[in-house]
């Protein structure tokens, strides 16, 4: 089987794009479906229509688009959905131009070769994941770029007073070159990690697929049960993570490396009663660092 359709199969599995029964977005912040991307270090750029009314997400394009941002086809490595739904939310917003690609994704080796450098660049990298991105705007100017993302109080957001600006899809936050803190490790020993949904918008008996990121040390071990709640912390329903092929300890799911990260799924219970967004709550057990914490939550999801 060829490299690009194994990509797209693993991105179908892992991110459960479907078009039946959705015709439009499936994120809080997502552009029209069209993203306009700049020709850069990684290669072409391009008109990338990767979602439509009539089709949903279209795979192959999204294939095309994790090679714009310098990946290469692969079998468990794609970009986040999340991240190319928000720069199409950036671009349409602000009226900008193309987006060029100044730092895409990273390996894992790769982005110790910066921190060796002595580059800005920290060890759990949201780049590695697929979920972050240094982009430069045409026709926007870093800080306006800058400032707008903060406005939206979703994402990270970097300015190092320059033409374009660094973005993720975790927690919102901002920083310049004079408060990135990357040189003081702040994520060291896990005390930073994240967990986002594959998409916003599900319908119950949904499969949610979840990739943890800013991982510093594995193995990290879960409990077999989540938690919806809503945004006051109240808990309207759990679910079963399906083990797979996760090994089991003392009722502990252990994720021993990157790519198991990207292999966490559970179905929606079919009736789930809450009004307003929830969000996911994983807990942690069998720590390896008292720093880490008991559980984190996802990103805002909406059950319709």
């Amino acid at each position: 089987m060829n490299k690009i359709l194994l990509s797209v199969l693993t991105f179908l599995t892992l991110t459960a794009v479907t078009a039946h029964a959705y015709d439009g977005p499936r994120f809080f912040l997502e552009g029209d479906g069209t993203l306009k991307l700049a020709a850069g270090k990684y290669g072409k750029g391009g008109t990338f229509v990767y979602r439509d009314a009539k089709n949903g997400y279209d795979l192959p394009t999204l294939d095309k688009i994790n090679l714009a941002f310098g990946m290469k086809p692969a079998p468990d490595e794609f970009i986040h959905p999340r991240l190319i739904a928000l720069l199409d939310y950036l671009q349409d917003q602000l009226k900008g131009g193309p987006i060029t690609i100044v730092s895409g994704y990273r390996s894992p080796t790769y982005n110790e070769g910066l921190r060796k450098k002595g580059k800005l660049a920290a060890k759990s990298s949201m780049h590695i994941e697929g979920m972050a991105a240094d982009i430069d705007m045409q026709g926007v100017d870093g800080k306006t770029l800058w400032e707008f993302v903060r406005s939206l109080d979703c994402c990270g957001a970097g300015y190092y007073h320059a033409k374009g600006i660094h973005v993720d899809v975790g927690p919102s936050r901002f920083w310049d070159e004079t408060s990135t803190k990357v040189e003081q490790d702040l994520g060291a020993r896990n005390k930073l990690v994240i967990v986002r949904t594959n998409f916003d918008y599900f319908e119950p008996k949904d499969t949610v697929y979840m990739t943890f990121a800013r991982v510093s040390d594995y193995p990290i071990g879960i409990r077999p049960n989540v938690r919806l709640e809503t945004v006051k912390g109240k808990e309207v329903a759990k679910a079963t993570i399906d083990k797979k092929d996760l090994k089991e300890e003392k009722g502990c799911l252990i994720l021993p490396n990157r790519a198991s990260l990207r292999s966490v799924e559970f179905d929606l219970p079919e009736k789930v009663k809450a009004d307003g967004k929830l969000a996911v709550r994983v807990d942690f057990c069998e720590k390896q660092f008292p720093e880490m914490p008991d559980s984190i939550l996802s990103n805002p999801i909406s059950v319709r």
